[in-house]
């Protein structure tokens, strides 16, 4: 099994970004908070543009994350959050070849 990054950027509608931060924390934060297999999660904000947000997250395999992407928890959420999202959010999946603080 090989691990997984995602780095994704996102861009919210204009003054949305703390709406959108609300919404990861109740619905997505707890998840991640309780998921061992996401070893690794940043949320960080753009410190240039008030409505970017970006995502990095390290699974400890491929097959967790195709099994996340696929929960209804994770779509029910996009649901909710989709309307306050400028255009579709752009993801990298990378492999992880080397890492300082996490185990490859």
């Amino acid at each position: 099994m090989s691990k997984l990054t995602l780095i994704i950027k996102t861009t919210c509608q204009p003054g949305k970004r703390d709406e959108v931060r609300s919404l990861w924390d109740e619905h997505l934060r707890p998840r991640l908070e309780a998921n061992d297999g996401q070893e690794v999660y940043f949320f960080c904000n753009d410190d240039q543009n008030e409505n970017i947000f970006y995502l990095f997250e390290l699974y400890s395999s491929r097959e967790l994350f195709q099994e996340q992407s696929q929960a209804p928890w994770f779509w029910a959420y996009m649901e909710k959050v989709g309307p306050l999202l400028d255009g579709q959010p752009e993801v990298a999946m990378t492999t992880p070849v080397w890492a300082k603080g996490a185990t490859l």
